[in-house]
């Protein structure tokens, strides 16, 4: 029963694409942004708010994991994975919450919680009944696999972001003093002196997009049908599901002026790049049944 995730054939079609957008961006990206930028509006403020929520929903997932790989013989190593299981989910609440109250003004902290709490129980109670019938091996190869993932990915976007230091579409049409800078140039002279007049320093962070990069988590959905063998063949189809999340969320942080078209797909690529090497070396050695498929990464069930 074989399993195919991150299909050859699949991501060189996306890559094409998010290279053909990077192009366009290269000689576009202002006029693009120009078009685009409405600060107002609702789909853009409310994906502002949940936008970066499948990383968010990651963690939380592998809390729920790891209390399928509790053994009750060993105390100590439960209440380990407890400890972490509520760690992991209180990152997850936490996350969503303040990320609905920066984005969303009429958004209450109650309400925001009570959201956030929801959203959270929900894919608990989803990927526990899922993994169900998971072995302890797939449990365990899943969670460092999405861990590492998460963890990767916003280390090198954040590293990013300090390095080029690319001035937001939405302080440059506020301001006579910023101008538009390229995505190929390294950093920018005008940053310190322009904090000092007040700019905070999170408007010299658009390149890349941190939302469409933890967005593009969701693609990691396709990786269900190695929990829950039910799912077998819908690995494609969650992974695609994933995309169009991460192209909706790439728009509209380009609607709210927060990056530009170059920003987004370099975010989207950098999580989907981190994501196919993991995949290559977390489940390199996954068992001894594994098959070739033309490139993809094949795993078959036991």
């Amino acid at each position: 029963m074989d399993i195919q995730i991150y299909k050859k054939k699949y991501c060189i079609v996306i890559g094409v694409i998010l290279l053909v957008l990077m192009g366009i961006g290269s000689i576009w990206d202002y006029q693009i942004s120009q078009f685009f930028y409405n600060s107002s509006n609702i789909f853009g403020v409310f994906l502002a708010g949940y936008g970066q929520i499948p990383a968010l929903l990651c963690m939380a997932a592998i809390g729920t994991l790891l209390l399928r790989m509790i053994d009750k013989d060993k105390k100590i190593k439960t209440m380990l994975y407890c400890c972490l299981s509520l760690l992991f989910n209180f990152i997850a609440v936490i996350g969503i919450t303040i990320g609905a109250l920066l984005y969303i003004s009429r958004m209450t902290t109650l309400l925001s919680l009570v959201i956030a709490i929801g959203i959270v129980g929900i894919v608990d109670v989803l990927i526990y009944r899922l993994s169900s019938h998971a072995s302890q091996d797939t449990i365990k190869k899943i969670v460092i696999f999405i861990l590492l993932i998460v963890l990767i990915e916003v280390f090198v976007v954040n590293i990013v972001k300090m390095t080029w230091e690319r001035p937001r579409m939405r302080m440059i049409s506020s301001r006579h003093d910023v101008s538009f800078q390229p995505w190929w140039v390294i950093g920018n002279t005008m940053k310190d002196q322009l904090m000092a007049l007040g700019v905070a320093g999170e408007e010299f962070k658009s390149f890349p997009s941190g939302h469409t990069a933890n967005a593009a988590c969701a693609m990691l959905l396709c990786v269900l049908p190695l929990l829950n063998r039910k799912l077998k063949g819908k690995e494609n189809l969650l992974f695609f599901i994933g995309v169009c999340f991460t192209f909706l969320v790439a728009l509209s942080r380009i609607i709210m002026g927060a990056h530009f078209l170059t920003d987004v797909v370099t975010g989207m690529a950098i999580s989907l790049v981190i994501q196919m090497i993991m995949a290559r070396v977390i489940f390199k050695n996954y068992s001894k049944d594994k098959v070739d498929c033309n490139g993809d990464i094949g795993i078959r069930y036991k």
